[in-house]
């Protein structure tokens, strides 16, 4: 039912049309963070957007989709841009065996851990330090700045559908992500506020 309702709302191309560009800053300043020549895991990768602006500097790029629409829009544009480094998954995050311990040099959740339920949070995240040591994730900082900007953001997400706005609302009651570090034990190396406050990027060693 989950995998029906995502798919329901994230259709790839329309994703790319209206989203990807919104988020060109996130792509920018994870880039920033990414060695040249390294190793890359983007846990529900989308259309794969991220990784195409890394397809230059990494050496390995994988995403992670449960979305089949997004998984087969960015795989498409893979086959089409022929990019020998960069593939796609369909699965899930917490479950990642094919992997050995320590694979990626980063792994990397953008905009990613506020749709998930409660129950699926942790699991990713644990799954994500078990592949590497440097994480890189990007989401909304809690408690919200108290600014129009914020707002708006929470409008958007409102406007998402019920289930998505759900588990944003508990993203927030919960602690974001300070609080799921916290649980993991993770420290942070580096955090990154942008878009008024209203988002950062939090880098863990």
């Amino acid at each position: 039912m989950a995998q029906k309702h995502q798919d329901s709302i994230y259709d790839g191309w329309l994703y790319h049309l209206f989203v990807d560009p919104v988020l060109g800053r996130v792509r920018r300043l994870v880039r920033e963070q990414v060695a040249a020549g390294s190793s890359l895991i983007d846990i529900g990768c989308g259309t794969g957007e991220l990784l195409f602006s890394l397809a230059d500097r990494c050496s390995e790029l994988v995403g992670v989709e449960t979305s089949s629409r997004m998984w087969s829009y960015a795989n498409r544009r893979a086959q089409d841009q022929s990019h020998s480094n960069l593939r796609f998954i369909l699965g899930d995050a917490a479950d990642l065996r094919d992997f050995p311990t320590d694979y990626f040099d980063y792994a990397t959740a953008c905009m990613v851990l506020h749709e998930m339920g409660v129950s699926q949070r942790l699991p990713v995240l644990r799954e994500m330090q078990r592949l590497s040591r440097n994480l890189v994730l990007v989401d909304y900082r809690v408690p919200p700045p108290a600014n129009f900007a914020a707002v708006i953001c929470r409008i958007i997400e409102r406007l998402a559908g019920h289930h998505h706005y759900r588990n944003y609302l508990s993203f927030a009651k919960d602690g974001g992500l300070s609080t799921l570090l916290e649980t993991l034990d993770l420290a942070v190396h580096l955090e990154v506020p942008f878009h008024n406050r209203c988002l950062h990027l939090v880098k863990t060693q």
